[in-house]
């Protein structure tokens, strides 16, 4: 029995509409996860032509950071000013648009000013696509939020895959126009099946109540998970269990895949047993693979194997968190849902900031390992407040 709001209520649109939006849906969250992914490839190829130091380029980095968190922040009177639909139309169309300026960027304040756009507008789209999917959940009366963050993830492999082909063949900025321009054909062919916001017109500042809230800490915590795994399963292969650098990449790549499948199969899991199980299971898993990944570390030599398939299996057990939290903000039936699911994606993004340089510092006072044994812990706590945070679904 699924725990999603009923839809077809009266005034809304039929579940064709419904089911018509969900594939425009679609497109957005495979665009976003797309351009991140592209962007990704032009990392390194942008330090060099600009020469900047490690530094230099944290710095151009963390303008990126601050300008999606200060714009999502933002982002719900927006969104109950103007409903979604218009909102993630706007942003898409620049969070593409941008992709290739970095490439031609004269200096390092240009880059700065460009990036802190390029993720204000990434930012903004994340939260605008995250609130139409929960209407568009709450229409067909059925789950679908896990799959659209699959296609995120499916996105960013098909950026990296993509960009990483075509960088040797032309330039950065020829790159990322094309793979922009190909998006966006997608995209506005789509574009006219979103759902229109029932309530849009509610604009102004609300602040989260204390279900959302919690719900916002639960994502946070999550993303702190998913970015220390990114930020630091390579090095933990390489400098605590001695795996060579082919195998140390290999970490994070079967994280991601795994995160991948479990969302693609989330919804029919979610749709049959309920967020909150759904939730409590994964926090028992992610837990368990981050113990095969400490228990690599304690056998002699060290076994990267084991380690790798701990991160696996932790993939799998993270990989529903964030969708079942976000539906189950998009289906508050008090207040405003598009304000709601701004504050809990705000809150998740200032847990992606925050994880890896927490892990880090806890790896200098004592170790990696015991820094995935803490993360290890937070799961834990989240599957026991899975309860509490996620209603259960209608006998």
């Amino acid at each position: 029995m699924s725990d999603v709001t009923k839809g077809r209520e009266a005034g809304y649109p039929a579940t064709a509409d419904a089911a018509s939006a969900r594939w425009a849906t679609v497109a957005a969250f495979f665009l976003n996860g797309t351009v991140f992914g592209v962007w990704a490839t032009q990392i390194p190829l942008l330090k060099n032509r600009l020469d900047l130091s490690p530094a230099v380029l944290g710095a151009a980095l963390l303008c990126l950071a601050v300008g999606a968190l200060t714009a999502m922040i933002a982002s719900g009177p927006l969104l109950g000013r103007i409903g979604s639909a218009p909102v993630m139309r706007v942003t898409a169309l620049l969070f593409a648009g941008l992709l290739p300026l970095p490439a031609l960027v004269p200096d390092v304040v240009t880059l700065c000013i460009v990036l802190a756009l390029f993720g204000a507008s990434g930012g903004t789209m994340d939260v605008a696509m995250n609130a139409q999917g929960a209407l568009v959940e709450r229409r067909l009366g059925r789950p679908i939020m896990s799959s659209l963050h699959g296609m995120w993830s499916l996105g960013g492999l098909a950026g990296a895959g993509l960009g990483g082909l075509l960088l040797p063949l032309m330039p950065a900025a020829a790159q990322a126009a094309l793979v922009s321009a190909g998006l966006l054909v997608l995209f506005l062919a789509l574009q006219g099946r979103f759902l229109p916001d029932r309530n849009a017109g509610g604009g102004g500042l609300v602040l989260p109540d204390r279900k959302t809230l919690l719900l916002g800490l639960l994502a946070a915590l999550s993303f702190m998970s998913e970015g220390a795994i990114l930020d630091w399963s390579a090095i933990h292969l390489r400098d605590d269990l001695g795996a060579p650098a082919a195998v140390a990449g290999m970490g994070f790549g079967v994280f991601s895949a795994a995160m991948a499948a479990g969302r693609f199969s989330g919804d029919r899991l979610r749709h049959r047993f309920g967020g909150a199980t759904l939730m409590r299971g994964g926090g028992l898993l992610a837990a368990a693979g981050l113990g095969l990944v400490l228990a690599g570390g304690m056998v002699a030599d060290g076994t990267p194997l084991l380690a790798i398939a701990g991160f696996g299996l932790t993939g799998i057990g993270l990989s529903n968190m964030v969708p079942v939290l976000f539906s189950t903000a998009g289906a508050v039936e008090t207040g405003h849902p598009d304000h709601a699911v701004a504050a809990v994606s705000t809150m998740g993004y200032a847990g992606v900031l925050t994880g890896p340089p927490l892990v880090g510092f806890i790896a200098q006072a004592t170790s990696l390992a015991t820094a995935f044994a803490m993360i290890a812990l937070l799961v834990l706590g989240m599957a026991a407040a899975a309860a509490r945070a996620v209603p259960r679904p209608p006998a």
